[in-house]
């Protein structure tokens, strides 16, 4: 079942209205941001999806580099508090602990790839895992005494160091309850079959458990969420809400990467509006920045979810329509003739002379190649008489 479908039927049963008051309350500015990209990634733009898996990636290095002395240092403690052969037993899995943490640590940051990212995060957590696991093991049936005793509850403490751990990553709700349900499912496993915990114990550690993966994964959502923000505010234009030049850029070479490696169209249509300094000479800017707007509110009417309109500069448009081939891309430029682009502040129709490229079409090397050929055909439909479309070079 698709994510979108799952979300509509699980949705009435959310306390959404309290979800939202939390964030609000927070001082988190909730309508920068849908609620929805907090719980799934179906709909996060290249952009999010960029920086949110270079951020876990980047703290799954940091966090694995500053654990190998800790790691390290502990086998002393083993040494000094337990039997022997408890002690060797733990230090040659810190040992290897160690090194698995320094592999991490040194990981390419070149990863974006979604699948590869969280298996290092669920990789990193199951280091001390593994490690809780075996000392419950080895502490099971035994009578533990003063420096003993206290080192065996630190490894018992474990689990709660790792699920603290989760919260330190922008993890969208699905992924970040998923990685803790497996986490309480890992103590549950490990105290019925190597445990000396009775069944009371257990569930009332697992109980703490949960009210402390609650707080954890709510803290996730805040970071999430206030990672949202930030690169929307970043990245987008305040005054007609499209990508900005740089951000559009970005965008524009993760789609053009896309088309390539699947095979698929990928069209750029370039925008400019016509006579749009008359409009600011004989009425002012306030009236040029309403143009723009709703220049902007008309092109988003005739464009998916999965479509991005980037502010090139002053009146200049970009539109990077994904998966479309020439033919479509040119019906949706007829739509969006037809229905208009508003209206100028005279009462005459907006109009703009348009330009538009295909991948598949018109080739390229770059994505810079498309935008140069959509540009140059713009000002071709300008010297044709503006207020149309131009889909071939001369």
């Amino acid at each position: 079942m698709k994510t979108h479908t799952l979300w509509r039927k699980f949705r009435p049963f959310l306390p959404m209205h309290a979800i939202r008051d939390f964030f609000q309350n927070s001082g988190v500015d909730f309508s920068s941001g849908r609620l929805f990209d907090l719980f799934f990634t179906a709909h996060h733009g290249p952009q999010l999806a960029r920086h949110r898996l270079q951020a876990i990636h980047a703290r799954i290095r940091l966090v694995a580099a500053l654990f190998v002395v800790p790691t390290l240092a502990w086998i002393a403690l083993d040494v000094l508090t337990l039997e022997a052969r408890h002690g060797l037993v733990l230090a040659g899995v810190r040992s290897a602990a160690a090194l698995v943490f320094v592999g991490l640590a040194l990981v390419p940051r070149t990863y974006a790839n979604r699948t590869a990212t969280l298996a290092l995060l669920v990789a990193l957590l199951a280091i001390p895992m593994v490690i809780y696991g075996v000392a419950v093991h080895l502490f099971a049936g035994q009578v533990l005494h003063g420096f003993a005793l206290t080192n065996a509850r630190l490894y018992a403490a474990l689990p709660m160091v790792v699920m603290a751990g989760i919260s330190i990553f922008p993890l969208v709700a699905v992924e970040s309850l998923g990685i803790a349900l497996a986490l309480a499912a890992a103590v549950a496993a490990v105290q019925l079959l190597g445990g000396d915990s009775s069944v009371a114990e257990l569930l009332s550690m697992l109980w703490v458990q949960m009210l402390v993966m609650a707080v954890y994964l709510v803290a996730c959502a805040i970071q999430l969420h206030y990672m949202m923000a930030l690169l929307r505010e970043a990245s987008h234009d305040k005054l007609t809400g499209a990508l900005t030049r740089r951000s559009g850029a970005d965008a524009m070479g993760v789609y053009y990467r896309l088309s390539c490696q699947q095979g698929t169209p990928f069209a750029v249509l370039f925008l400019d509006l016509d006579h749009f300094k008359a409009v600011n000479d004989n009425f002012g800017h306030d009236a040029g920045d309403k143009v723009l707007q709703s220049m902007v509110s008309h092109l988003q009417k005739h464009l998916r979810q999965a479509d991005v309109v980037v502010r090139w500069g002053g009146e200049e448009f970009v539109v990077l329509l994904t998966n479309t081939s020439m033919p479509a891309a040119l019906e949706v430029v007829n739509r969006m003739m037809l229905d208009g682009f508003g209206s100028r502040p005279e009462g005459g129709p907006l109009t703009a002379s348009m330009g538009l490229a295909e991948r598949l079409t018109d080739g390229g090397t770059d994505w810079m190649h498309l935008v140069t050929l959509a540009d140059q055909r713009m000002y071709l439909a300008k010297s044709r008489g503006r207020a149309r479309c131009v889909s071939q070079s001369v």
